[in-house]
């Protein structure tokens, strides 16, 4: 009489190794195989889910700071660099009058060639901007303005024009006018100008730190996750091997490989991606930043020295304003400029073992000091207290301050550039270390999801 069957084998009656087959079959039901395929794949799932948005969170952060809030600071700070050198040059021909014609024909050119950069800026800026209402709107204010100040300056231009008179006599009309275009660029611009960078740098921060939010519980999920899901394929494994007499499933084994080396390679990805921001973001765009920020503010610095030789009347106003200005490039606690000449030269000595770390300079020259930078800066400071204490012509006295502002400048650019350079090479590490990763995590889940059910379909088959 033939025995009913309860599983892929017949129990025989008496028969103490059919009798054990047969519980071990039973427990090894449809369902049980199931379930733990199904836990294994959602384990899956939510490992590849976590790779896949931590990955998106990363690629995110990096458009955001090096394709649109980085450039846009870049542009914002050029145009901050634009205005402020622009008002220089037409200080500087105000200053010099008719008696050095070949320094006036220079201080023209540069005039010309600063506002063809300003309307570039511009332009370039609220492109930029995209939909952002809010700085597109500062920037037509900003727009608005400097066509305000191209008219004043062009009137005191005018004035000078027909005075004719030598170096450092402008007469009163001229510097009046020249005033209102200088408080115009020094009240509205360059403020203006200033706030666009702070408002991308803002955002700038804060894409980075969601990102590295995000990657942080990103490795924390992925970590858990694919230790969950390996687990959930071992034991399926052994539940095969027990139930079936099967010692190895190979589809289960290629998916637990494949689940091993997603981990691993998701786990090296992401910290990739991680160090590539944080060098992005720390080592490049924020020292980048500062030094930009201290050369446009270091250029307003020369406008205050030409001010200060141009309008007597105003002049310790433009010595208090030259000093501000020096305290927010590099922060050294002195009363006045000659008090900060001999504190920094303290800090300095010897062998410049000190530099202070609160302004614009002192952030910048922290990631990349160079004794250069700080020996042009230094030099910068004496020869304007050179060129307050000189009673010589006052092209000579501009043109010592010019000269010592342009080699700091020089200096200062290439510093900026060292750390642009950094800038640059961790985006561009950033976005090859996750572009054909990203692109892989759907097929991988696809493949793993597939890899499981094939390991258990032969078993179910024996249920049938």
């Amino acid at each position: 009489m033939s025995t009913a069957l309860t599983g892929p084998r017949a129990s025989l009656d008496g028969d103490p190794l059919a009798t054990r087959l047969d519980l071990v079959h039973r427990t090894a039901s449809p369902p049980r195989l199931l379930v733990r395929a199904v836990a294994a794949v959602a384990a899956l799932a939510a490992m590849l889910t976590a790779l896949a948005v931590a990955a998106a969170a990363a690629n995110d952060a990096l458009d955001v700071i090096g394709h649109e809030a980085g450039p846009q600071v870049v542009a914002t700070t050029d145009l901050y660099f634009a205005l402020s050198d622009a008002d220089a040059q037409v200080a500087t021909l105000l200053l010099l009058g008719t008696s050095d014609p070949e320094a006036a024909a220079e201080a023209e050119t540069r005039y010309a060639q600063r506002r063809g950069e300003i309307a570039g800026a511009l332009l370039e800026a609220h492109r930029l901007a995209g939909g952002d209402a809010a700085q597109r709107t500062t920037i037509e204010t900003v727009m608005e303005h400097y066509g305000e100040y191209e008219q004043l300056a062009a009137e005191a231009l005018l004035l000078a024009d027909q005075a004719a008179y030598p170096q450092g006599e402008a007469p009163p009309e001229v510097v009046a006018a020249y005033r209102e275009a200088g408080d115009l660029m020094s009240g509205q611009l360059l403020p203006l100008s200033y706030n666009l960078t702070l408002e991308n740098a803002t955002t700038v921060r804060e894409s980075y730190d969601r990102a590295q939010g995000r990657i942080d519980t990103g490795l924390l999920v992925v970590a858990i996750g694919g230790a969950i899901a390996l687990a959930a394929l071992v034991w399926l494994q052994i539940h095969i091997a027990r139930g079936f007499g099967r010692v190895f499933n190979p589809s289960l084994l290629v998916a637990t490989a494949v689940c091993l080396l997603y981990l691993g390679t998701g786990l090296t990805v992401l910290n990739a991606e991680q160090s590539a921001l944080q060098e992005a973001k720390e080592d490049g765009f924020d020292s980048a930043l500062s030094l930009a920020r201290a050369n446009a503010v270091s250029n307003a610095l020369y406008v205050d020295q030409v001010r200060y030789l141009l309008d007597d009347e105003r002049a310790l106003v433009y010595e208090q304003t030259f000093f501000d200005k020096v305290q927010a490039l590099l922060y050294v606690e002195a009363d006045n400029l000659e008090d900060y000449r001999e504190k920094l030269t303290e800090l300095w000595e010897p062998q410049f073992a000190v530099v202070p770390s609160d302004g614009l300079l002192g952030a910048g020259l922290q990631g990349g000091y160079t004794m250069s930078t700080s020996e042009s800066w230094q030099a910068l400071l004496e020869t304007d207290a050179a060129m307050r204490a000189d009673t010589g012509s006052d092209a000579s006295r501009l043109e010592a301050a010019r000269a010592a502002y342009e080699a700091y400048d020089e200096d200062l650019d290439n510093l900026t550039g060292e750390h642009l350079t950094t800038f640059r090479a961790g985006i561009d590490e950033g976005e090859k270390a996750i572009a054909d990763f990203a692109f892989l995590l759907p097929a991988a889940m696809v493949a793993l999801a597939a890899f499981t059910f094939t390991g258990i379909a032969p078993r179910l088959r024996e249920f049938r």
